[in-house]
């Protein structure tokens, strides 16, 4: 198995998976203003300042180590800043519950946009 054929799991038991579900789940409501998906990218925008910026990050990172197939990109535009989240071809259905999750915890209107763009 090459260093890109990283299996696609999660490694977290099953009660870290339902803490780390709510804390992605206080995320979204708390920031998230943007949310956009193509087949293995999914596009979030939170409002967030230097300090949510930190916990965000932090949060990403803990869940890119007990999901090591999943890639995170991040990058400040005019809106807020900008997480990619990235999964190989098989692991779609991942972030079709990401973005389940997200929709969830998000406004009516941010979940609208994504939607519409």
């Amino acid at each position: 198995m090459g260093d890109h054929e990283v299996p696609i799991m999660c490694t977290l038991p099953p009660d870290g998976l339902v803490s780390r579900l709510g804390e992605f789940e206080s995320l979204f409501a708390a920031c998230l203003v943007g949310l956009d998906r193509a087949p293995l990218r999914l596009t979030l925008t939170f409002d967030a300042d230097a300090g949510r910026e930190t916990a965000i990050r932090e949060l990403l990172a803990a869940e890119q180590r007990c999901c090591a197939f999943l890639r995170f990109a991040f990058a400040w535009a005019e809106a807020g800043l900008v997480v990619e989240v990235i999964a190989p071809p098989d692991a779609g259905p991942t972030l079709d519950g990401l973005q389940s999750l997200a929709e969830r915890g998000a406004t009516t209107d941010v979940v609208a946009k994504g939607w519409t763009t």
